[in-house]
């Protein structure tokens, strides 16, 4: 299996991925400069898409390593092109309802996250470590759910929505597509596309696009 990123977020997927070693695992980074062929001195780094594509030969399957809703969206694409079957990983501790729950193709879903029933994640969304999802709601896809972050019941969070460690969205508020909501922020109403939202209780403090 190959975990598209080799450092940062990718070196806490893999401990989420304890049942696969110790099987062959890889990491891709073309981008970061100096970067060792070997993660932790055990696994390789692949460092062209040409290597990329050979593994896929073999074994197609790959996790997303990296945060970012729109980095994480051009990865998984480009991986696609090349072969590659978007696979989730949910850590072992993570606490995932038995009742009508739908998640996505690609999903990080970290240590001592919760998502409960009723709850629908689209493709690629990052659910991180010790983030809260609670009942009936709803979350896009390519979403950024950061650590100790609180979805509460009946909200909606559209595609590629950025939410910081430690916020809440309260019962039944609406994110739109895009839209960044801060650290520690509490958003209590109606978050508009591509806006950011920050303090307690949230306000927008910038306007803007879905495109940027």
């Amino acid at each position: 299996m190959l975990v598209v990123g080799a450092r940062g977020h990718a070196v806490e997927v893999l401990e989420c991925l304890p049942q696969l070693l110790p099987t062959e695992l890889f990491f891709f980074d073309d981008v970061t400069p100096g970067l060792d062929s070997e993660l932790f001195g055990q696994f390789l780094v692949l460092q062209s898409l040409g290597e990329v594509a050979r593994l896929f030969e073999q074994d197609p399957a790959f996790v997303l390593g990296l945060g970012g809703g729109k980095l994480r969206k051009a990865l998984a694409q480009k991986m696609i092109s090349l072969g590659g079957v978007l696979t989730s990983v949910i850590a072992p501790n993570a606490q995932v309802g038995r009742f009508d729950v739908t998640l996505g193709a690609g999903l990080n879903v970290m240590h001592h996250a919760l998502i409960s029933n009723a709850t629908h994640i689209g493709e690629g969304t990052l659910v991180n470590a010790g983030a809260a999802v609670h009942h009936n709601v709803t979350i896009g896809s390519y979403c950024e759910i950061s650590p100790g972050a609180c979805i509460l019941g009946g909200s909606k969070l559209h595609d590629l929505v950025l939410v910081g460690a430690n916020a809440t969205v309260l019962p039944r508020v609406v994110v739109g597509e895009g839209a960044r909501i801060g650290a520690g922020a509490v958003v209590i109403q109606d978050v508009p596309a591509g806006a950011t939202v920050v303090g307690v209780p949230g306000r927008v403090v910038r306007q803007g696009s879905t495109d940027e």
